[in-house]
C-alpha cells in the first residue's frame, strides 16, 4: 500500500508526511505538489533532521495522474487541494482522496479552515520552537498505516462521501 502525500510545492507538508512515512513505517511513500517548488523549505529539512531523517537531497514533484495512478491513496493537506486534484486529474480520484489533518472523520463543514495542514515553511520561529507543533505529523502517518493496511478499527473516509461539502471550498 502506498499513499502519495499532496501539497501545493511539494517542499514542505508533504515532504514531511512523505519522509516521516518511509521512516517510521518502512514502507515506501511518495508526495508531489500541485504548483511544484524549486526547492524544499530549509525549515522543513531541519525538522526532519532534528527526527533524524535527511531530507537535503528532496526535490519536489509535480503532481501528475500518472503518480496519483500509481499511489493507492493520496492524501492532501487541505481541502482546497482535494477540489484540485479531483478537478484537474479526474473526478474518481475521490473513492481515494483524504484529508491528512483527519483522515478518519467526515466533514461537516469546511468553512472555517478546517482540515487544512500549516506550513512550516512559512514559520519564522526557531525550529526548536517548531518541533512541537509538528510532532502530531509523526503520529498521523503510523495511523494511516495501520488504516491504509486493515489494521486500525477507524476507516479512511474517501471525499467521495462528502463532495457535497467540499463543492463551498473553492481550488488552489
Amino acid at each position: 500500500m502506498t499513499p502519495l502525500f499532496v501539497c501545493h510545492a511539494n517542499a514542505s507538508r508533504s515532504m514531511l508526511a512523505a519522509y516521516l512515512y518511509q521512516r517510521l513505517c518502512g514502507a515506501q511513500a511518495l508526495s508531489a505538489g500541485v504548483c511544484v517548488g524549486e526547492l524544499p523549505a530549509p525549515t522543513s529539512v531541519a525538522l526532519l533532521a532534528r527526527w533524524g531523517i535527511d531530507a537535503s537531497a528532496h526535490r519536489p514533484t509535480q503532481l501528475t495522474r500518472s503518480l496519483c495512478d500509481r499511489a493507492d491513496a493520496l492524501f492532501v493537506m487541505g481541502p482546497h487541494y482535494i477540489r484540485r486534484v479531483l478537478m484537474d486529474y479526474g473526478g474518481d480520484l475521490a473513492d481515494k482522496t483524504y484529508l491528512f489533518a483527519d483522515p478518519f472523520t467526515k466533514p461537516s463543514g469546511l468553512d472555517n479552515g478546517e482540515y487544512q495542514v500549516n506550513d512550516p515553511g512559512f514559520d519564522p520561529r526557531p525550529i526548536w520552537q517548531i518541533v512541537p507543533d509538528y510532532a502530531w505529523m509523526r503520529e498521523q502517518v503510523l495511523a494511516i498505516r495501520l488504516a491504509m493496511l486493515g489494521q486500525s478499527p477507524r476507516r479512511l473516509i474517501p471525499s467521495a462521501e462528502y463532495l457535497d461539502v467540499l463543492s463551498s471550498v473553492e481550488p488552489v
